[in-house]
């Protein structure tokens, strides 16, 4: 199902119309993964794992396949704690992004994962708490994930 859209392709896509996204809460034993972003938009950040749904994908699987393929843990999905749309000037080749973004609550199959990074992040953390300085759509899927600052 998974299909690379190629880059003549995406990128008027990207300058003509936002991008429906899912980002995943992945949360156990009272933290949440975050990943630091390797690439445009918000590079350097840390972020949560998460990126676009594809044509015919259903909201809830784009969740579990991110977290599959991102961060290599197998999930349950659980609600949306957060939706809000993100506008970035350094988006890809220079063009920016806007995208529509819904957070899902997340917490692995099995009790002994290990998260395993794709080649689109540098860095993990587990986080207790909201740490200061991530983007404000971050702070607010943490906040539904049920972390405070």
């Amino acid at each position: 199902m998974k299909k690379q859209i190629p880059w003549e392709l995406y990128s008027r896509i990207i300058q003509n119309v936002p991008i429906a996204c899912v980002d995943v809460a992945i949360v156990a034993n009272g933290a949440v993964l975050l990943v630091r972003r390797k690439d445009d938009p918000a590079k350097g950040q840390w972020w949560l794992p998460g990126g676009r749904v594809l044509k015919g994908e259903m909201m809830k699987a784009a969740a579990a396949r991110k977290a599959r393929d991102e961060v290599g843990i197998e999930c349950h999905v659980g609600p949306i704690v957060h939706t809000a749309e993100t506008i970035f000037p350094d988006g890809p080749g220079g063009i920016s992004i806007h995208s529509i973004n819904s957070c899902f609550f997340m917490y692995p199959v099995k009790a002994d994962f290990k998260p395993s990074l794709d080649s689109h992040h540098t860095d993990a953390k587990w986080v207790r708490r909201i740490p200061k300085g991530v983007h404000p759509y971050v702070e607010q899927c943490l906040m539904g994930a049920g972390l405070s600052k």
